[in-house]
């Protein structure tokens, strides 16, 4: 079990949005030739800033079988309960946001992340391509 992170949330990638207004944010993460993907692994996508809502999130990516949830530093599943994502994935998947948690409004800066619950196969490769749009109405 591992924490890992896109290129968007590494060390001094603060959260950052307009004052007022949609920001899109799209980030990717690739699981290098040394590593692999397992149970209970947590990739930390895009951050987002204090008084954001999430409107839109498109996940795809990955190759082999691997079964994720999509959701931030509170709930690991906010955004998706459960997504495979299988070999030779190119498909983006749109996620149709919860209604129970929209709007959300985001309290502290945080991340959208990847948790991943299930590997079936002995190794997991390629990575992860994720686009985020959120909104803040104020400072």
């Amino acid at each position: 079990m591992a924490t890992r992170t896109s290129s968007k949330v590494g060390t001094g990638t603060p959260a950052k949005a307009l004052s007022a207004g949609l920001v899109a944010v799209t980030a990717s993460f690739s699981v290098g030739a040394a590593q692999s993907l397992s149970a209970g692994d947590v990739i930390q996508m895009v951050n987002v800033p204090k008084g954001a809502t999430v409107v839109y999130v498109a996940l795809s990516g990955g190759s082999g079988d691997a079964l994720v949830a999509l959701g931030d530093g509170v709930d690991n599943d906010r955004y998706l309960a459960h997504a495979t994502m299988a070999s030779a994935s190119t498909v983006v998947r749109t996620i149709t946001l919860h209604a129970s948690n929209v709007p959300y409004v985001y309290s502290v800066d945080d991340t959208i992340d990847i948790y991943v619950s299930t590997v079936s196969v002995g190794t997991i490769t390629g990575g992860f391509n994720m686009t985020v749009i959120f909104s803040k109405d104020t400072a």
